[in-house]
């Protein structure tokens, strides 16, 4: 029986390739240079007799029947979903009701856990941090002087300006409003002292920085807080 002569090296077998690999004393001999050239000759092989195609489409088919077996309508509008792990469809409409209904869960959690609706701790908290910057740092007008003279002047010449009338004490417009907020619609407590929020003060209905006149007829109570939320916007009065 005649021996085959073992070579020592081998070239590629794939087309195009051509690299040369080592063969080593024992075992069988190596026909391509790596693993990846032997992969990628089978795909092209498979790519061109069909095989490859006919495979593909037949996953695709498998793939689609399985979404069609698992759909499931959308709870907020019943379109047929083919994604099982999907919550909503993905329409505006239902992404909007889907955020809200898991807002509320989550603050229905949280008052279950402690008692409380999740804004009003919010709102509490940041009425604290409130106060306590307040407290640190002082009110603006005593940080920045020159900018609380000159916000004064402003105002100062659009009274003058706006003026249609005698002038008027604000106590008269707190008595006429009998120490109503006429924002909030909580009484005023004349005893509260500037600059806490709940202290009176006298809002412009119309803005002056709006044309709004200094006349009794644009002007009414308001706690300080509520003015200063208010700022530039127009508000009628109640």
């Amino acid at each position: 029986m005649t021996q085959v002569k073992r070579p020592a090296v081998i070239t590629c077998a794939r087309p195009g390739c051509g690299k040369q690999k080592a063969v080593g004393k024992s075992g069988p001999i190596p026909t391509y240079c790596s693993a990846e050239c032997r992969a990628k000759l089978s795909a092209e092989r498979a790519k061109s007799d069909g095989r490859y195609e006919a495979e593909l489409a037949r996953l695709r088919q498998r793939s689609a029947e399985r979404r069609e077996s698992q759909a499931k309508p959308c709870r907020y509008c019943t379109t047929p979903m083919t994604n099982p792990r999907r919550l909503q469809c993905g329409a505006p409409k239902c992404k909007l009701r889907y955020y809200a209904d898991t807002q509320a869960e989550r603050s229905r959690a949280i008052k279950e856990a402690t008692g409380q609706w999740p804004h009003r701790q919010y709102a509490k908290q940041q009425r604290e941090y409130d106060k306590r910057r307040r407290a640190e740092q002082g009110h603006w007008r005593v940080r920045y002087p020159e900018t609380a003279a000159l916000s004064d002047a402003r105002r100062r010449l659009l009274k003058e300006q706006a003026r249609t009338a005698d002038a008027f004490a604000p106590i008269v417009i707190h008595t006429r409003d009998n120490w109503t907020c006429q924002l909030c619609q909580l009484p005023i407590d004349p005893d509260v002292g500037w600059p806490h929020p709940m202290s009176p003060s006298v809002d412009h209905i119309i803005p002056l920085s709006r044309g709004g006149t200094h006349s009794m007829g644009n002007v009414q109570s308001a706690h300080l807080g509520c003015n200063s939320r208010k700022r530039d916007k127009v508000n009628e009065a109640s």
